[in-house]
């Protein structure tokens, strides 16, 4: 799971309506692939990966669930802590609806404590709407929902939580950096039996709750962002998944109100104009 070690201001939460981001100085990344050669003996400390089993298969199944998925929609309730000069962490929440179809369409909306949002994104462009206070920017982008996740990344110095059920290769995308995973035991979640496993990383520890039920969906993801004071955490608690449904087109055509106001997006420092 490619996540930040700092869980940072929400000054970038404009984005988390729908790719559920949030920004941060990102992590290193991925570690280089295992040399086709016979390694030599070695007195590295590089840790390897101790993942149990059956949490690994689990894992596998929940993403071939999602990467099978052409379209799906799924709502999450959203809490996560905001960390205050004074060391207080205070805990926000809000409920995101998601319309996703691959590879190229996204719709969010986003109704929270601290701000309200609509997102859409379709193949070259993301349009994010702040519904409460009038104003709205538009992004050129790549045209696909991957490509424009690196982006965003890379010249917005964001960094997306959950954007790995967005991904290609979920799994992947989940298990990348992982250290350490094991099965904690069996919970019930929106009425729904689910396996709660335990991953952990460098910089971060997650826990992902899987349904028990043939279709392998997520139930709940906790990240705890352990290197930061106070260490805060960000929750997702998903339901209403639907995969592969029939979508109206019209969907993902951003709608603005005729009195907003556009605004501009910034750059990272550093990044070309």
């Amino acid at each position: 799971m490619e996540l930040g070690s700092n869980f940072s201001s929400l000054g970038f939460f404009i984005f988390v309506i729908a790719l559920f981001i949030i920004s941060g100085t990102g992590v290193p990344g991925s570690p280089d692939s295992a040399s086709a050669q016979t390694p030599a003996p070695s007195t590295s400390t590089e840790i390897k990966p101790v993942i149990d089993p059956v949490a690994d298969k689990l894992l596998k199944e929940m993403g071939a669930v999602l990467a099978r998925a052409k379209a799906f929609t799924v709502s999450a309730d959203i809490n996560f802590d905001r960390l205050m000069p004074s060391g207080l962490l205070i805990k926000y929440a809000g409920t995101v609806d998601l319309t996703v179809q691959r590879p190229d369409k996204v719709y969010a909306s986003f109704v929270g404590d601290l701000q309200d949002r609509k997102i859409w994104y379709t193949s070259g462009e993301i349009t994010v709407l702040d519904t409460e206070n009038g104003f709205y920017g538009a992004l050129p982008t790549p045209k696909t929902i991957e490509a424009t996740m690196d982006f965003l990344m890379r010249d917005y110095g964001m960094t997306i939580p959950l954007a790995d059920i967005l991904s290609a290769d979920p799994y992947k995308a989940f298990i990348t950096n992982a250290v350490a995973g094991v099965v904690v035991g069996e919970s019930t979640i929106n009425n729904k039996s689910c396996t709660h496993l335990a991953f952990v990383q460098k910089y971060i520890d997650w826990q992902i709750w899987i349904s028990d039920g043939a279709d392998k969906l997520p139930c709940k993801l906790v990240i705890n962002y352990k290197t930061v004071p106070g260490s805060p955490q960000y929750s997702a608690e998903f339901s209403h998944w639907s995969i592969n449904p029939s979508i109206d087109p019209s969907v993902f055509k951003a709608e603005i109100p005729a009195e907003a106001v556009k605004i501009d997006f910034l750059k990272v420092q550093g990044t070309a104009k």
